[in-house]
């Protein structure tokens, strides 16, 4: 059989068609075209990205204007951009960037306080991650902080190559597609009931889940083939073999279902303590 000009150009179109094609499916289905990410976007209250200033300045109690604060790859801007703002919340959000657990994985970072916001708590898109002053406890607030750093961990973090993304060996234990579960998937199979939304809230409920409470998600794990594989994918890709191994920082008993684990009351200070 000859092989003719004609049937080289059409083998090359068919060729660079389908590898086009697969390229779209892999952006398409990817993080950074479900969500970009837009943590919030689920519940359909996002805020305007430029309704919150990037080059903010800060009042602090004492009235005094001062810059922006930039360390470590670290931009904390504030909305209003002229608010008094509780240094505490800025020190304890600060110790967590820096610890050698996170600072490497989520930096650079470009962080906003926003005192005005209510619900949703928080808000990411990329690495700039909007949180809320309200929170009422300074436990609720790290938690939430720690679930926000999961997408960025996730999204930014564990490296997206051409043909591979690391996270995809995550997603596969329970999920088909961004929101469609593997069949047979039961509640038990989640660390929470918010995990269930799509696979990125499975993971970023399971990343503040082993950092909070890992010996409990390590004894869930030894009855759950699934939270097995998801504490195993967090311990080899994402904090090695030592780091919260063992540990737990609730102050209230876990029940056996929490439909978001933010709430489950923390030692706030004992957690800092560790993390130094």
């Amino acid at each position: 059989m000859r092989f003719t000009r004609i049937d080289f150009l059409k083998f090359s179109f068919y060729t660079i068609l389908f590898f086009s094609l697969f390229l779209g499916y892999t952006i398409v289905s990817g993080p950074f075209y479900e969500t970009t990410f837009d943590s919030a976007s689920i519940m359909n209250q996002e805020i305007p990205v430029s309704s919150i200033s990037e080059q903010s300045t800060i009042i602090p109690k004492n009235n005094v204007p001062k810059k922006n604060i930039q360390s470590n790859s670290i931009t904390i801007a504030f909305n209003p951009e002229y608010v008094k703002i509780d240094n505490d919340i800025v020190n304890r959000l600060k110790k967590v960037i820096r610890s050698s657990y996170f600072g490497s994985k989520v930096t650079p970072l470009n962080l906003v306080l926003d005192s005005e916001r209510q619900e949703p708590r928080w808000q990411v898109m990329g690495n700039k991650l909007i949180l809320s002053t309200a929170i009422p406890s300074d436990s609720e607030q790290l938690k939430v902080f720690v679930h926000e750093l999961g997408h960025i961990v996730d999204i930014l973090y564990l490296k997206k190559g051409f043909l591979s993304d690391p996270s995809d060996v995550f997603y596969s234990i329970s999920w088909d597609s961004f929101n469609t579960k593997k069949r047979g998937q039961k509640l038990a199979d989640f660390i929470s009931g918010y995990a269930l939304s799509n696979k990125y809230e499975d993971f970023a409920e399971s990343f503040a889940f082993y950092v909070f409470h890992n010996e409990d998600f390590a004894t869930l794990a030894k009855k759950n083939i699934y939270l097995q594989q998801k504490y195993n994918f967090l311990k080899s890709y994402v904090f090695g073999s030592d780091a919260f191994v063992g540990t737990s920082f609730w102050t209230d008993s876990i029940k056996p279902y929490n439909w978001d684990t933010t709430k489950i009351q923390i030692d706030a200070q004992k957690y800092l303590y560790y993390i130094k």
